[in-house]
């Protein structure tokens, strides 16, 4: 039985400020990086270790805590996770040497990874699906959070420190905690049904391995999928480090999300989830060429501003989409795929230095072929589409 829907708008704010949270310590750990090194002696080996825990954080944590939140309630569960994120986010602000700074870093990543699925199917659940894209694309606005960690880096940290800027975010997500328990706690006594334990799974039906056999087709697909889109934008990450970084730029290449998602939402709406995944691997496999075959002197900038707009397309349709595919365990295998999938993607540095793409401007012949990549699985939804 599902309970009866709570306010879409307070469901939507609760999540939107966890999640924005989550994103600015997640890249703040990034814009740190050097930062961190300094200040505990680390080797290259050490930080690399550090970033890598970060990333095998999040996919650990969609899978423990979804599978939890499948099993238990999503909303007794996104409590749980706030209260792992809060222990991790003040244990980086006080770690005292390396063992206690990988062990935070851990935690704090656990709780992103689980806040990502959680949010985006409990806020699926409430909205319904006429208005699920919508709410997801918005809810993935909050990626800005990462723009919050650059101004604190470029701006507060000389007066702050990096402690300081970890802590600043305690004292909201406190408050956030305590708005979302009285919120639940609110719906669970108003209607008499289990709010506070929505999205547990019926009897019956609670089988893991079943589960995943009639899901694994869906599953690959979302995985590749947030691969490929994902590293489209790391690679723009890696590459705009070679241009200016003024403070316009800095906030242009942030914000320049938020069209491509409102963008998405409009054609899923006309066109399909298909459509809308082709479209912007065309877009995206034609701005690559043009960048790798132009002369002119601002394809550079006007690459790296574009992006994220296109980028934006698959990034705010992920969350509503891997939870319409998903017969069942939708917390644990959609935050699995979009957060596994956000490994896959931060090797993609690493592959293009092997293969020697960081030079010459063949930044872009790589992300065209992420946009090839995103084309044949446009197709091989339609494929899916009609074999159903």
């Amino acid at each position: 039985m599902v309970s009866p829907k709570l306010p879409a708008a307070r469901i939507y704010w609760t999540a939107f400020t966890g999640l924005f949270f989550d994103y600015y310590d997640l890249f703040l750990f990034i814009y740190l990086e050097k930062v961190l090194a300094a200040q505990f002696g680390l080797s290259e080996a050490e930080s690399s270790a550090l970033q890598f825990t970060g990333l095998a954080g999040v996919g650990l944590g969609a899978l423990g805590f979804g599978y939890l939140a499948d099993r238990l309630g999503r909303g007794r569960i996104m409590l749980a996770v706030f209260g792992v994120y809060l222990v991790g986010v003040a244990g980086l602000s006080l770690a005292w040497n390396y063992p206690s700074l990988l062990s935070f870093r851990l935690l704090a990543s656990l709780a992103l990874g689980a806040e990502w699925g959680i949010s985006h199917t409990f806020l699926n659940e409430q909205v319904g699906r006429e208005r699920s894209y919508r709410f997801a694309a918005l809810l993935q606005l909050a990626i800005l959070g990462g723009l919050l960690a650059a101004l604190a880096n470029r701006y507060l940290l000389p007066v702050w420190g990096w402690r300081w800027l970890f802590a600043a975010s305690l004292v909201p997500v406190a408050v956030l905690s305590a708005a979302r328990w009285r919120m639940l706690a609110a719906g669970a006594a108003g209607n008499g049904c289990g709010v506070m334990g929505e999205g547990k799974i019926e009897p019956g039906a609670g089988q893991l391995g079943p589960a995943l056999r009639a899901n694994w087709r869906p599953f690959l697909r979302c995985l590749a999928l947030a691969s490929l889109t994902i590293a489209s934008g790391l690679v723009n990450v890696f590459f705009v480090k070679e241009l200016p970084q003024t403070p316009l730029f800095i906030v242009l290449f942030w914000v320049n999300l938020v069209p491509g998602m409102l963008l998405g939402v409009w054609v899923v709406r006309r066109g399909g989830v298909r459509r809308a995944l082709a479209g912007y691997a065309v877009a995206l496999i034609a701005l690559s060429l043009f960048a790798w075959g132009s002369h002119w002197e601002g394809r550079k900038l006007a690459f790296a501003l574009t992006l994220p707009a296109l980028n934006g397309i698959p990034f705010g349709l992920m969350g509503a989409y891997f939870n319409e595919v998903f017969a069942s365990y939708r917390t644990m295998l959609s935050g699995a795929a979009y957060n596994l999938g956000r490994i896959f993607a931060g090797f993609s540095p690493v592959l293009i230095t092997a293969l020697g793409l960081h030079t010459g401007g063949n930044y872009f012949l790589f992300s065209a072929a992420l946009g090839l990549g995103v084309l044949l699985i446009s197709g091989w939804l339609t494929a899916a589409g009609r074999r159903t």
